[in-house]
């Protein structure tokens, strides 16, 4: 089949009605020169070309397309995705595919990050799954010469033209498509895709006809390839960028930084204004000689501008690029200074960014396994596995609640159930590996049951040591000989229910020391018969919480927000702060 030069440079119309838009956001991710080469600072009226071209040559650019994608992609594979193979386990190819999958080196995980990069940036991305054709008679033959599918990532600007056909079932099928491969000597390189053929064209520079170099029958039946979204659309093979609005706020926030640019070159070199028969120059110490008869109404001065608007224009950058982080749901995460946000309101920033992500992640796994059942047609067998990403991400503001659960634990707490509570969070907060914290959490358990069940009796504890009966903890630590034989857990049988050192009158929070048996350290998990209830404590108000947590947010000690409430306690204190880490949580 020949085909015309309108053919095979003829594009879909969505192509053509986007193109600029996708290279925007391409020069918009990479920065640097190729945005320099977009060109999109605002020309100044009556502004000639090689002030324009020096104007985009010295004029930075804050990257903030790049670092949201970033952050996005450093939550979707901060673990990789789970992966069951089911028939292909075992597969020769399988483990060669894992480790190189685009015949360039780079693993299948790294392969699948960047089809994430460009679907972020473009909307959506196309992978294609292919073989070489190469012509083998078995299969150990194919294994010796290394011929297996590999994958290919092609970016919407490469992908000119695509067609969709309704099935009888209801379902889309990908009929045509037609990429861009590169040039070759100033020969352009076109391959067309359809269920039967593959053919790949070239067109030379001025030929009003294409030449076929490769013509080949579509082993599969169907079209290897795979639209990869980052957010569907309302047009089939167009997705929606992620950092479309993002883009259009840092073209916006670089044209800013150029006005700056120019308004302190010119408060600081200002212009001088003079007549052209005047020998006089703007630098300073400068001699300006004047004519004898100059009129007093030519002779040279200095415009000079004021600096008074830099102000409002930081000021206006720094409030795009707060809404930059409102847009992309990273207030939390991207700030570089503290922001006073409610625990309310950092919740529901980072419950919509981990919607956004899971939805990311699906779109993710929805394309991963289409790319193994090509994989598996590919060898022969049908795709029985199964591809999962995670479906919720932990995005918390980890040092804020770390301070929280610290100074719970400060204020001496006597609930021993909150004690519990609380470091398990910590836990949580500050282990990152999902495994490593299992393993921890379940050592914590452990430990927490031992020494619920390790003290049925005083006596369980006691241990002769050179001729003198001493006694010790279940973690070894030598039990105070002042205290009691009836020192015990407050967990054991004969113990009354809720009754603790903690919440014994006789013990001292700050120091945990015991009054009654002179001041033995105690812990508050363990009881005596000597145990004595404390002072019931009047109930705080809504209102009083919500005061002692503010307090706490702003940093004051518990003496300082004891002194201005007078009437609480450290007690109340804990309280409220147990409250505000539960509620972040």
């Amino acid at each position: 089949m020949e085909y015309t030069k309108d053919q095979i440079i003829g594009t879909h119309p969505l192509w053509k009605s986007n193109i600029k838009r996708w290279k925007f956001y391409i020069h918009s991710y990479l920065g640097g020169y190729d945005y320099k080469q977009g060109e999109y600072l605002t020309a100044y009226m009556q502004e000639s070309m090689e002030d324009y071209e020096s104007r985009l040559d010295t004029t930075p650019l804050d990257n903030h397309v790049r670092n949201v994608v970033s952050i996005y992609n450093s939550f979707l594979f901060r673990q990789s995705p789970n992966r069951e193979f089911g028939t292909l386990e075992g597969n020769p190819s399988l483990e060669a595919f894992l480790e190189d999958a685009d015949l360039e080196g780079r693993s299948f995980n790294t392969v699948m990050r960047d089809i994430s990069t460009y679907a972020s940036i473009y909307g959506h991305c196309w992978c294609i799954l292919d073989k070489p054709a190469v012509q083998t008679y078995t299969r150990a033959e194919e294994l010796d010469q290394g011929i297996r599918p590999y994958v290919t990532i092609y970016t919407p600007e490469n992908v000119l033209d695509w067609q969709w056909s309704r099935e009888l079932n209801g379902t889309y099928r990908l009929v045509y498509l037609k990429v861009f491969e590169g040039d070759d000597s100033g020969v352009d390189l076109f391959r067309i895709y359809t269920p039967e053929r593959i053919q790949l064209v070239a067109l030379s520079r001025g030929d009003t006809h294409g030449r076929l170099v490769d013509d080949m029958p579509n082993a599969l039946g169907l079209i290897p390839a795979v639209c990869v979204y980052s957010q569907r659309s309302s047009h089939r093979g167009v997705g929606i960028s992620d950092i479309c609005d993002v883009a259009d706020m840092q073209r916006s926030i670089a044209n800013e930084l150029s006005e700056v640019q120019q308004i302190i070159q010119l408060t600081n070199h200002p212009s001088l204004v003079k007549t052209a028969d005047t020998n006089a120059a703007a630098g300073a110490g400068a001699i300006i000689q004047m004519p004898h008869d100059l009129p007093e109404g030519l002779k040279p001065y200095l415009l000079q501008p004021t600096g008074a608007s830099i102000d409002s224009l930081l000021g206006s950058i720094t409030h795009k690029v707060l809404a930059i982080d409102r847009m992309t749901y990273m207030g939390g995460i991207r700030s570089i200074e503290s922001r006073r946000l409610s625990g309310v309101a950092l919740a529901t920033e980072f419950q919509l960014l981990n919607a956004r992500l899971s939805e990311k992640g699906d779109y993710l796994e929805h394309a991963e396994e289409q790319l193994w059942r090509l994989f598996s047609l590919w060898q022969g067998q049908i795709w029985t596995g199964i591809v999962k990403y995670p479906d919720s991400f932990n995005i918390q503001d980890r040092y804020n609640d770390v301070v929280m659960y610290k100074t719970v634990l400060d204020s001496k707490p006597t609930n021993p159930v909150l004690i519990q509570e609380v470091e398990r969070l910590m836990l949580a907060a500050v282990i990152d590996d999902s495994r490593k914290l299992t393993t921890l959490l379940e050592d914590f358990d452990e430990r927490t049951e031992q020494t619920t069940e390790a003290v049925d009796a005083p006596e369980s504890v006691a241990a002769t040591t050179a001729g003198t009966q001493a006694r010790y903890y279940p973690d070894g630590e030598p039990i105070p000989a002042d205290l009691p034989p009836a020192y015990q857990l407050a967990s054991n049988a004969e113990v009354p229910q809720g009754q603790n050192c903690a919440n014994c009158q006789y013990y001292n929070p700050d120091n945990q020391q015991c009054s009654k048996w002179n001041n033995a350290i105690v812990r508050p998990l363990y009881w005596c018969k000597k145990w004595e209830p404390v002072q019931e404590q009047s109930e705080l108000t809504a209102e009083e919480i919500k005061k002692i947590q503010d307090m706490l947010m702003d940093g004051m000690t518990n003496e300082e927000i004891m002194a201005a409430m007078p009437g609480i306690t450290v007690e109340d204190i804990a309280y409220a702060a147990a409250e505000a880490a539960r509620n972040n949580n």
